[in-house]
């Protein structure tokens, strides 16, 4: 077999082998070709983070958990879309977008509900993030994650809604965001401030700055897309690939670095080697392969006396 046979051979074949059976507004090769990207990009940053948290002990990790998770889980979500797999046929609203071989007007869209649920489990990460820097209570920041669990929910229904009432759970989930931002940047900002650190004020209002700035994107990027069918599939995968990449995988990895330029301990955090089992000393080596303890030696039984001769001696 040549060469050219086996590049003919090669090549992305995803929308082939998974075709877009019943959509007439569907990702094509050069979509699929750029969700692959995503996907590398996604792990390539989660593999990074992995190796170098295995650097750090198990005191030193913290900031390392919540930058991998939503880069695994946006991994996960974009390897299903570049697959084409992961999706629903939603008649569209609106007749923005228009084919030459679609059977109705408007036609059908290809929704990505793989692309929500990979929302669902990284978009509380970088509020986790935020609220760590102010060791904000563990109920405020369950309240928090419950808040962006409604964004993603209801922007999730409203994709998948074809009537007008798509806009009103997109409103409530607009809601969500907003409750959850006010949250942060009135209790989380308020214990920041009280810690009366200049570097840690500034990291945090710099980093939650973006994280709020890209989130609010998010609802433009749908009303021109799943919503109001503006944009071409291929064109609102770009779009949202390149919202994903920097609120899910940059800025996740760059709050590693501003959490170890800051110290945990800055933020409230203090644990000590005797609650994680480890030492400073520890390494990647000793950790996967620790030193067996000696085994404790039973204890001697004590001996019987013998009362065979001294019986004979004391009766003597």
């Amino acid at each position: 077999m040549s060469y050219v046979d086996l590049y003919k051979r090669g090549g992305n074949e995803a929308v082939k082998i998974n075709p877009p059976t019943g959509a007439d507004f569907h990702i094509t090769s050069r979509g699929s070709d750029w969700a692959w990207a995503v996907f590398c990009v996604m792990f390539f940053c989660a593999i990074v983070m992995v190796l170098l948290m295995f650097r750090k002990t198990a005191n030193d990790r913290l900031a390392y958990y919540t930058a991998i998770a939503p880069c695994v889980f946006m991994g996960i979500a974009y390897f299903t879309i570049a697959s084409n797999l992961g999706w629903i046929p939603v008649r569209a609203k609106y007749n923005h977008v228009r084919t030459s071989t679609q059977q109705q007007h408007p036609g059908v869209r290809q929704i990505f509900y793989a692309r929500y649920v990979g929302w669902f489990m990284a978009l509380p990460w970088p509020v986790i993030q935020a609220s760590l820097m102010g060791k904000t209570p563990i109920w405020q920041i369950a309240f928090n994650i419950a808040m962006t669990e409604v964004f993603t929910v209801c922007f999730l229904i409203a994709a998948c809604v074809h009537s007008t009432y798509k806009w009103g759970y997109m409103t409530i989930g607009c809601g969500g965001a907003i409750v959850a931002m006010i949250s942060v940047m009135t209790t989380t900002r308020h214990l920041v401030r009280a810690k009366k650190d200049g570097e840690l004020w500034k990291g945090f209002n710099i980093y939650f700055g973006l994280v709020m700035f890209f989130w609010a994107i998010y609802p433009i990027c749908f009303g021109i897309t799943d919503g109001g069918n503006v944009l071409q599939p291929d064109s609102a995968l770009i779009f949202y690939g390149i919202l994903d990449i920097i609120l899910y995988a940059f800025l996740p990895c760059l709050w590693v670095p501003i959490a170890s330029y800051i110290g945990i301990s800055n933020m409230g955090y203090n644990f000590s080697d005797a609650e994680a089992g480890m030492t400073t000393s520890n390494t990647m080596a000793t950790v996967a392969s620790p030193a067996m303890s000696p085994t404790p030696k039973t204890p001697k039984t004590p001996k019987t006396p013998a009362t065979g001769k001294k019986a004979k001696k004391s009766m003597a």
